[in-house]
């Protein structure tokens, strides 16, 4: 019994550096979550429902993300923390919403590819490859958030009443359909 405990306090032993980069992904993840959900709703108030999406879809791929770390550190054997890495800032105008999404990414990538490195240099090649992954599709998160910025530059507050008039449209539709529905639960 003794042998399978040394055993087992080695794996972990030579895991934990592996484990600490998970973590602090984890925390990156988690923060920047909240943070394009916050954009989310801000974005969805005010009926730019293209925008809107955008964030909210990136903010549940960030919540995969989170689970995805969270399963390779158990399999770690280490503890997964579940703690944000910076606080949600509020940020209401659309084009610095898109600059931060943009630098978030921006880092991200750069903290998963020096991240990436590590994991090779600890000999943990499952965890090195999650890296890879996960910097492709945060790669593409960052293509977004640059084409939605230079939407803005192009097109300025034209390409925000668009996606307004659009919102206000499909809001306009589902009051519509809401409204038959009441009369005819009515008859």
């Amino acid at each position: 019994m003794e042998r399978v405990e040394t055993k087992e306090k080695k794996a972990a032993a030579r895991y934990a550096a592996s484990v600490e980069l998970l973590n602090d992904a984890i925390g990156k993840e988690i923060a920047t979550s909240l943070q394009y959900m916050y954009f989310h709703t801000h974005f969805e108030d005010s009926r730019y429902l293209y925008l809107s999406r955008i964030m909210r879809e990136t903010s549940i791929a960030e919540m995969r993300h989170i689970e995805e770390l969270a399963d390779r550190i158990l399999y770690l054997e280490g503890d997964v923390d579940m703690n944000p890495s910076f606080r949600t800032r509020r940020v209401t105008d659309p084009r610095e919403m898109l600059s931060m999404a943009a630098e978030l990414e921006a880092s991200t990538i750069e903290s998963y590819n020096k991240a990436s490195r590590l994991a090779t240099e600890y000999g943990d090649a499952v965890t090195h490859k999650m890296f890879q992954d996960l910097i492709a599709e945060e790669e593409q998160h960052l293509d977004t958030f640059r084409t939605e910025l230079k939407n803005l530059e192009d097109y300025g507050a034209d390409y925000l009443a668009m996606q307004s008039v659009a919102g206000s449209r499909q809001a306009a539709r589902e009051l519509h359909r809401i409204h038959e529905q009441h009369e005819k639960e009515g008859e």
